[in-house]
């Protein structure tokens, strides 16, 4: 902020508080009523007004390069606030503001993130349009413009739980290793977890040193106020702060090294948006600006409403029973007559003058002892005596109505954590199923109609080493209950062999393992999603289904990369209750997990590298489009009838394909692209075809 800005909002300031030096009795008239029914009410010069809000926080710095994210997805922040009104369109407003910003960026160009808590203090002046919008409304759009103070304490996630640092290689996946070390082939997958333990500043990346982390801003925005009573409203406000700082995110132009990569900081100050939603209070008591005198004559309401719209004579006002069908007579509340009290009307009464309180039949009739005997064994019924008899005849042929019963293995339920080894045990059994019921975490396998089938196979996963197998039946309400040990326990014959064959190797596609539970967004667009809780710490989370060969496991990958946005699942193998490496499995390397198996062979003359520049499932955008357009040789490809993949570009090495995509990204703005690999029209992984050609 340069130093004009600075001295317009001192010029700004001295003039408000000239104009509330020099209006002393501002008011607020009433509607004009006769003057000897108004009293004016004084006007209180000091009403301060106090409000607590609740909102978010989006940061705009070098990281995700200030251009990234819907300000509705970011971090809680709460604002505490008082006000004063100056005149009938400025107020001053003094602030404090706390809670933190944060920002991640994954890209093949760096991988950088940071968190910061922040607090803040300073005061702005609000117009809220009163000179020209009328005095009384419910509603006051406002702009405001100030000066604060913000302190930042910036921190980084730079290494996991078990205090490995994250190397972010070029297939998307996060090893404990660096992509280039001589040991590479013995990295494994990390995961991040989001815990920022390493403070910027002190690592002094850049050489910066010691700088303050505080700095000034000048906060400017707008919203709406939403008058509920003369005491309370309700504020939505939309405020961008702009720092004197580029330090927030540790990130500044000068910036260099390995962390940074091709693409250094935007040369701009970090600035931040908050959206809030505030409530407040104002102390000011308001009087009446008038008061109403005597009325001249009582009102009679009930000469408002004479009707009678049955006719009995008496008003609907005072007719207890309405609707009486005409010519009955009928008493002084409106209702008909009933001249022996038997709850009969003497219209509908077929004897008059019944005993007192006898019992009586529907038709008013007094009833015999013999009537009131039959009338309570139907009561008390119980036998089908007084039941109405209904004859069917059931035609051959016909479906019934029973459900077949379901049966299922059950192999275990836990409530708790379950031991890694046995998760990996379960994972090892192809059509093993997770349910989460009632807090209960539920292992099944198979679906049987047979009970014999569900007896064989209990007993091929106990000879497997499944000791607590058990079959159990699905009930309509989708519960699973023991069929009972005598069931469990039935012969199942001579001629039963193991269903199993615990040498099969069975591959999985894992989606992660997190220290904490996922959310169930996060796999909302992918149905079945395996999640098991291990002892170990972790929630690990497999996509459906299993397979046999690896072409299989990695074509299901790269469907959840393309069709899904999973780019970080990787194959993994499970054989004979254990996880097992790929090598292991019979795989060439972790490389070609993608595609490759010992018997898969490529033709290198057919491998090209294109740039994907975007991947739609309907009509384009129309943004999109424009920025298409002004590439040449768009070429679009149909994937799975679905989804279309749009690519340009042709060319025989790597280095060339990503020399491409960095110019369509600086000349076009497309910001998505990535080099793939093709051989032939079947897409295959990057490392792959390099090590294929050479490279």
């Amino acid at each position: 902020m340069n130093k004009y800005s600075l001295l317009f909002i001192c010029v700004l300031l001295l003039g408000s508080l000239q104009i509330f030096a020099q209006s002393d009795s501002t008011s607020i008239t009433s509607p004009k009523l006769p003057e000897t029914t108004i009293s004016k009410a004084p006007i209180n010069p000091f009403s301060p007004t106090i409000g607590l809000g609740v909102g978010n926080f989006k940061f705009y710095g070098d990281i995700l390069d200030a251009n990234v994210g819907t300000p509705f997805i970011s971090n809680i922040a709460y604002d505490l606030h008082i006000k004063q009104r100056l005149n009938h369109y400025l107020a001053l407003k003094f602030y404090v503001l706390f809670g933190k910003v944060s920002a991640n960026e994954r890209s093949l160009d760096r991988n950088l993130n940071f968190e910061s808590r922040l607090s803040v203090g300073g005061f702005a002046l609000m117009y809220d349009f009163g000179n020209f919008l009328p005095k009384k409304r419910s509603l006051s759009p406002f702009l405001s413009l100030g000066f604060e103070s913000v302190e930042f304490h910036s921190k980084t996630d730079m290494f996991d739980e078990f205090g490995n640092r994250y190397n972010y290689w070029s297939d998307g996946s996060i090893r404990n290793l660096p992509q280039h070390a001589p040991n590479a082939q013995e990295a494994i997958v990390i995961q991040r977890d989001y815990v920022f333990e390493t403070d910027i500043r002190e690592s002094d990346f850049d050489g910066l040193g010691k700088y303050p982390e505080r700095t000034f801003a000048i906060p400017f925005g707008g919203g709406v106020i939403m008058h509920a009573t003369e005491n309370i409203d309700f504020t939505l406000g939309f405020i961008m702060h702009f720092t004197f700082s580029d330090l927030v995110d540790g990130v500044v132009e000068e910036s260099e090294g390995d962390r940074i990569g091709n693409q250094p900081g935007n040369g701009s100050n970090d600035k931040f948006l908050m959206s809030s939603f505030s409530i407040s209070y104002n102390f000011m008591k308001h009087k009446k600006d008038y008061e109403i005198k005597d009325f001249e004559a009582p009102i009679d309401y009930l000469a408002y409403d004479m009707d009678d719209e049955d006719g009995d004579g008496v008003i609907d006002f005072m007719d207890e029973c309405a609707w009486t069908p005409a010519g009955v007579e009928v008493d002084e509340k409106g209702c008909p007559l009933d001249m022996d009290k038997d709850f009969v009307p003497n219209y509908k009464d077929d004897e008059l003058e019944s005993r007192p309180n006898a019992f009586v039949t529907p038709a008013g009739v007094e009833m015999t002892d013999e009537m009131i005997k039959e009338a309570y064994d139907r009561y008390m019924d119980t036998t089908g005596a007084f039941a109405t008899i209904e004859n069917r005849s059931i035609t051959a042929g016909k479906k019934s109505k029973v459900q077949p019963k379901k049966y299922k293995v059950q192999l275990g339920r836990f409530t708790e954590a379950i031991d890694a080894a046995l998760v990996d045990k379960f994972l090892s059994v192809s059509d093993v199923e997770i349910q989460e019921k009632n807090g209960e975490t539920i292992i099944t396998v198979g679906d049987y109609m047979s009970l014999n089938e569900a007896v064989q196979r209990k007993a091929s996963l106990t000879r497997d080493g499944f000791e607590a197998a058990i079959v159990v039946e699905e009930t309509k309400d989708g519960n699973l209950v023991s069929v009972g040990d005598e069931a469990n326990n039935m012969a199942i014959g001579d001629e039963f062999t193991s269903m199993e064959n615990t040498d099969k190797v069975v591959f999985r596609v894992q989606l992660g393992a997190f220290s904490k539970k996922q959310p169930k967004e996060l796999f909302s667009n992918l149905d079945g999603v395996i999640e098991l809780k291990a002892d170990d710490g972790l929630y690990k989370y497999m996509a459906p289904g299993a397979y046999s060969t690896i072409e299989e496991a990695a074509k299901q990958k790269i469907n959840l990369a393309l069709d899904n946005g999973i780019k970080d699942a990787f194959v993994v193998a499970y054989q004979g209750g254990k996880r097992i490496t790929l090598k292991e499995a019979g795989v060439l390397s972790a490389a070609q997990e993608s595609i490759k198996t010992k018997s898969k062979t490529y033709d290198k003359n057919n491998i090209v590298y294109k740039v994907q520049i975007g991947s739609y499932k309907n009509q384009l955008p129309v943004e999109v489009l424009t920025k298409f357009m002004k590439i040449k040789g768009v070429e679009q490809t149909e994937i799975d009838n679905e989804l279309t993949r749009y690519t340009t570009g042709s060319f025989k090495t790597y280095d060339e394909a990503q020399a491409y995509k960095t110019i369509i990204t600086d000349e076009n703005g497309i910001s998505g692209a990535f080099v793939i690999a093709l051989h032939g029209d079947e897409l295959i992984p990057v490392n792959q075809a390099r090590e294929l050609l050479g490279e």
